[in-house]
């Protein structure tokens, strides 16, 4: 399978750097887990199973399952994501890397208005799916999200990280939305594994069904903290340690929220209408369009 290519141009610039690190030349790692927590939501919104990797239930290969069945009783217990950017015992389906849009790896990405690709260089086969979950990630991102690192900090203490727009995409297959669910519903089925992983997954897990987004305005932190107060469990509002679970971006005008149910996403929508703001559209708005 030959490279795809994504060509992106940033509104903000994107943090990749670790802890303490100078962000003066992009690490593909910290675009990687950016990429991935994004495919996991969407993952999770189109019905299917996206375990939490950071979780001591997380996904690993099945060795057993190896030995008596192959790849695929390998991967029997193996969600999606994990499937395409690894686990345990199974390594990622691609290998990232960041050039400018000449294709050389030496550029910083701590400007706005730099143009850059991500190229993702296939280390396994894809299936059709992947390529298309991909390609719908990242124009979720361009559209709605943000690509990196530091997206929660906010001016005055910290730049507005994050802001991509999006000038070419990967190619995806095109499937559609149904095709896709049915295959994401045929691994749950497949598996008693992920079948009661799935059951059991906390609501707090971000599912795209259950976002809301705006893409005409942001949210300076007093509106951010009134939209947090519509709900009474605190999971809007974080802890210490834990950020809120509402993010707004000044250069992109945009901003974006998870909640955990459906009462939870209403009463927040209550909430943004009574401050007057318009426009706002729901997660399950998004997938029904793709």
């Amino acid at each position: 399978m030959k490279e795809v290519v994504a060509q992106l141009k940033t509104i903000s610039p994107v943090w990749t750097a670790g802890l303490d690190r100078a962000n003066n030349s992009p690490r593909e790692v910290g675009l990687v887990g950016s990429l991935r927590w994004w495919y996991e939501v969407l993952v999770r919104g189109l019905c299917g199973y996206a375990c939490d990797p950071t979780d001591a239930d997380r996904c690993s290969f099945d060795d057993d399952g190896y030995r008596r069945g192959g790849l695929e009783g390998g991967l029997r217990t193996v969600c999606p994501a994990c499937q395409m950017f690894g686990c345990g015992g199974w390594s990622s389906k691609f290998r990232l890397l960041v050039t400018d849009d000449k294709g050389q790896p030496k550029l910083s990405l701590d400007n706005k208005g730099v143009t850059f690709q991500l190229h993702f260089l296939p280390t396994k086969a894809w299936l059709p799916t992947e390529q298309w979950l991909l390609g719908q990630v990242l124009i979720l991102i361009d559209h709605y999200g943000a690509l990196g690192g530091r997206t929660t900090l906010k001016p005055p203490k910290m730049p507005d990280y994050g802001q991509v727009q999006l000038l070419k995409n990967v190619p995806y297959p095109k499937l559609t939305r149904r095709e896709v669910e049915t295959w994401l519903a045929g691994i749950t089925k497949g598996s008693e594994n992920i079948s009661r992983r799935q059951s059991t997954q906390a609501p707090q897990i971000p599912r795209l069904g259950y976002f809301f987004f705006n893409t005409e305005q942001w949210l300076d932190t007093k509106q951010m903290n009134q939209v947090v107060q519509a709900d009474r469990t605190g999971f809007m509002a974080g802890r210490r340690g834990v950020s809120k679970k509402i993010f707004s971006s000044q250069p992109a005008k945009r901003f974006l929220g998870y909640t955990t149910d459906q009462r939870m996403l209403s009463s927040v929508l209550k909430t943004l209408e009574q401050m007057g703001i318009s426009n706002v559209k729901t997660g399950q708005e998004v997938l029904n369009a793709l």
